[in-house]
């Protein structure tokens, strides 16, 4: 007997084939109404066809070792005809980044953060620094500094700036590692100024986690922290960049090139090739409409926090300078779960920087690179004051209208992605 839960009692199938149908009829309906909805989850995204079609490719189920292609030393066969994808798709997020030495291998944004403090940590004892939580770093960063035995010097971080007497404070501990980890925020994290603080400090290497902003910065509208003084950087490959659920590395030098990958050898077996492909896809889509694609999400935010202020809506800081927008709405739980019948998906977070209580953390890189313009931004703000003010009638029929206005003219195919992948 199989069981099924559900938000409810659990269904029960007499047998397990019954199971499996329900399972594939149930994400088959799922997928449906996640393809029209409109999502403002800052932490995801979408990929293009021609990207989401690679984690269906037999490559999913292979491993990959030889980085190198040498022959006779194919210990695991599958890989051969696809291998150089791998490295095309190095190539052009080095080509992003302008230049530098780039790692694909990280399954995920947090296994990209284990390996970059593993691999830049230094021994057991030593001191990492990272931002706190309370005033945007991640929430596992210091956790994660603690288990592989280091002690963490957590710092503040305001409108973007590192408090300058924490870090110095921290700097004069002499740690091997600064680790900004921004992921809440409204403001462009300075790196340039940590970079001259750590300057000054001897043995104490910079990297810097973008992965909320990575698209931001692969597409030129927030500055490159490799530009900026940053000896390396990384993080997830599916947030403002609209790439698979894995992670990435990068540095300009070779040293630390080398102990990341030493790093990400021991700490990664199978590193989803897959999911490889489908960043390499994504890399040279992006080398065509990321420019163009990024600069609109900044605005489209920006469209959106006025249109929240304007009906009413307290908006924090009043306006944004990434894709995020947060904002008061009152029964925030509720709400959400009312414009979500509307097809239209909020992010409720409670203790973000500054906002005590629970709060919607609204991004705009999904909608954005589905096509949505400002004016399409004025418009949720317009069926969120619907939702707030009981005009459900009205809400849900805007809401509607929207979905199906926004979808039809999406970013990837600027890169000529064939019609049969589309």
């Amino acid at each position: 007997m199989q069981t099924l839960p559900t938000l409810g009692a659990p269904v029960v199938f007499p047998d397990p084939a019954a199971g499996v149908a329900e399972v594939l009829a149930r994400v088959a309906s799922g997928h449906q109404q996640a393809t029209s909805a409109i999502n403002l989850v800052p932490s995801e995204n979408r990929m293009s066809p021609a990207a989401h079609a690679m984690l269906a490719t037999d490559y999913s189920n292979r491993y990959h070792f030889n980085t190198t292609q040498t022959p006779r030393q194919w210990e695991f066969r599958g890989g051969e005809a696809v291998a150089g994808v791998e490295n095309l798709g190095c190539q052009a997020f080095s080509d992003l980044f302008g230049g530098g030495v780039v790692n694909l291998r990280p399954v995920s944004g947090a296994n990209a953060m284990l390996i970059a403090l593993a691999g830049l940590g230094g021994p057991p004892g030593s001191a990492v620094v990272s931002l706190a939580p309370a005033c945007g770093g991640h929430y596992a960063t210091g956790a994660m500094i603690r288990r592989l035995g280091y002690r963490w010097l957590p710092v503040d971080c305001t409108g973007g700036h590192v408090d300058d007497d924490q870090l110095r404070a921290a700097l004069g501990q002499r740690p091997t590692l600064v680790y900004l980890d921004l992921q809440n925020s409204l403001h462009v994290l300075d790196v340039a100024a940590v970079a001259d603080r750590v300057a000054t400090g001897a043995g104490t290497r910079l990297h810097v986690d973008c992965s909320h902003t990575m698209g931001l910065v692969l597409g030129g509208a927030h500055p490159n922290p490799l530009d900026q003084g940053a000896g390396s950087a990384g993080g997830s490959l599916h947030k403002t960049f609209p790439g698979p659920h894995h992670g990435v590395l990068v540095t300009r030098d070779r040293d630390t090139a080398a102990l990341l990958a030493a790093a990400q050898i021991d700490l990664v077996s199978s590193h989803h090739f897959g999911a490889v492909l489908a960043a390499a896809v994504t890399a040279l889509e992006f080398q065509v409409y990321g420019r163009g694609y990024a600069a609109a999400v900044l605005d489209n935010a920006r469209a959106l926090a006025a249109g929240l202020a304007g009906h009413g809506f307290d908006v924090a800081a009043g306006s944004t300078d990434t894709h995020q927008v947060w904002v008061r709405a009152g029964d925030a739980a509720g709400l959400s779960d009312l414009v979500a019948g509307w097809g239209i998906r909020v992010n409720v977070q409670s203790g973000l920087p500054g906002c005590p209580g629970p709060m919607w953390r609204l991004g705009t890189a999904e909608p954005t690179l589905l096509g949505a313009t400002p004016r399409d931004m004025h418009t949720l703000a317009g069926i969120f004051a619907d939702a707030r003010d009981g005009h459900t009638v009205t809400g849900r029929a805007c809401a509607d209208r929207l979905r199906r206005a926004v979808g039809g003219r999406p970013w990837w195919t600027a890169a000529g992605a064939p019609e049969a992948v589309r």
